[in-house]
């Protein structure tokens, strides 16, 4: 109980469904960047923005309802129809750099939010040993 209680409060489980979306979201740009010349591939990605403000409803609720009390079952990763880039004859639109960046930044918030749980983790883990 006392475990549950230390990682389901604060920022723990924020930067848990982070993490979650960033490698959900680095299979679609992946997958976009493989497929760029293939024929009829329609790119998809997943919304940051629509993530962001499921992130911040659930951090509303959070604080009125206290620690714990926040459910992320209803978040989930629906890819979009991605539409940036250069309009091609063959009718779909591609940009190598524009997937390149967002790929880069998808990295960078993944990296960062990994590097956030670790310190969080550590720190814990310091205070179970009494280690100051």
């Amino acid at each position: 109980m006392f475990i549950d209680h230390l990682l389901n409060e604060g920022a723990t489980p924020f930067l848990e469904q982070t993490i979650r979306f960033t490698a959900a979201r680095h299979k679609y740009l992946a997958e976009d960047v493989v497929n760029i010349s293939t024929p009829n591939f329609k790119p998809r990605d997943l919304s940051l923005e629509k993530f962001q403000q499921m992130l911040a409803q659930h951090a509303a609720i959070a604080d009125r309802s206290g620690p714990g009390a926040v459910d992320f079952s209803d978040i989930q990763n629906v890819p979009i129809e991605s539409h940036h880039g250069i309009l091609f004859h063959d009718g779909q639109q591609r940009s190598m750099e524009q997937l390149m960046s967002d790929q880069a930044k998808n990295a960078l918030m993944h990296n960062v939010a990994i590097e956030l749980l670790r310190h969080q983790f550590q720190i814990m883990q310091m205070a179970l040993k009494g280690q100051p």
